[in-house]
């Protein structure tokens, strides 16, 4: 674990907490653009579940062919049997293609969804075809950083294609589940505040009882926010969807400073072993 961690920090190291603050800034304006435009009705609900996965499937490709040329013994992980691949590719499809039959139909984006796959033309009179280039065009800038650093470098191969590819990936798998994302913050966010409050809950009765009570309200808002979602049909799944993008996208770029966490922890552990 040590050493994967150690490899993804050579190809993307740390940034300082400025920089890192800084690119969470421009996903939240990007986030904050397709919600706007979702709200306001100019990119409709199939639209955006559309180019997700398009986006997704041109990267996995993409970044399938980029590893393709580089040699298999500087991979990042060997590839697994397709005995043991094969079941969780078929319940990641199942998965994306039973949430989003349901989400389609609950949103009545049926029309919007089989209109782009009949004709290209409805692409272009969506204009979605701006966004799907501008993303092959960044995975193409990527794909050639990537190659210039592995012949710099050397391997294994850590590729920023398939970091962009992770990103939308992510992105589809929480998308699937737009109104538990918003759920999952509220409660847990809410538990956690509880928590710090009331630290000292367990040797004071009185804050364990009002944490008790606290985290109970903590639970029934979170169900009243999700209620208020549903409720709002299309705009409701439009907070949610773009939520989980919000979480993907941030997940992914703060993972340098998971690497680096992971490093560290690992570090620690033979030093405490030998003090003891």
């Amino acid at each position: 674990m040590r050493q994967n961690a150690k490899d993804y920090l050579r190809r993307f190291p740390p940034q300082s907490t400025a920089g890192t603050l800084s690119n969470i800034g421009m996903v939240l304006i990007g986030n904050a653009l397709v919600f706007w435009l979702l709200w306001t009705g100019e990119l409709r609900a199939a639209h955006l579940i559309a180019l997700v996965m398009l986006e997704t499937a041109l990267l996995i490709v993409i970044s399938w062919l980029l590893q393709r040329a580089i040699p298999r013994k500087d991979w990042l992980e060997q590839p697994k049997p397709w005995r043991e691949r094969l079941p969780i590719i078929i319940f990641v499809m199942v998965w994306l293609g039973g949430a989003y039959s349901i989400t389609l139909a609950m949103i009545n984006g049926y029309p919007d969804f089989i209109a782009l796959l009949k004709s290209p033309q409805a692409w272009i009179e969506t204009r979605l075809y701006i966004p799907l280039l501008y993303t092959l065009g960044l995975a193409l800038v990527h794909a050639v950083a990537d190659l210039r650093h592995y012949r710099r470098r050397g391997g294994p191969f850590v590729s920023e294609v398939g970091h962009d590819a992770m990103a939308r990936y992510l992105t589809l798998v929480l998308g699937g589940i737009p109104f538990a994302m918003p759920f999952f913050a509220a409660a847990i966010g809410g538990f956690k505040g509880v928590e710090y409050i009331a630290g000292k809950a367990r040797v004071d009765p009185t804050r364990s009882t009002l944490a008790g009570a606290a985290m109970l309200f903590v639970f029934s808002a979170s169900f009243w926010l999700i209620e208020g979602l549903i409720d709002s049909g299309v705009h409701g799944w439009a907070i949610g969807f773009v939520f989980a993008k919000l979480i993907a996208e941030v997940l992914i770029v703060c993972m340098p400073l998971i690497m680096v966490r992971i490093v560290r922890e690992e570090a620690s552990k033979p030093a405490a072993a030998g003090a003891s």
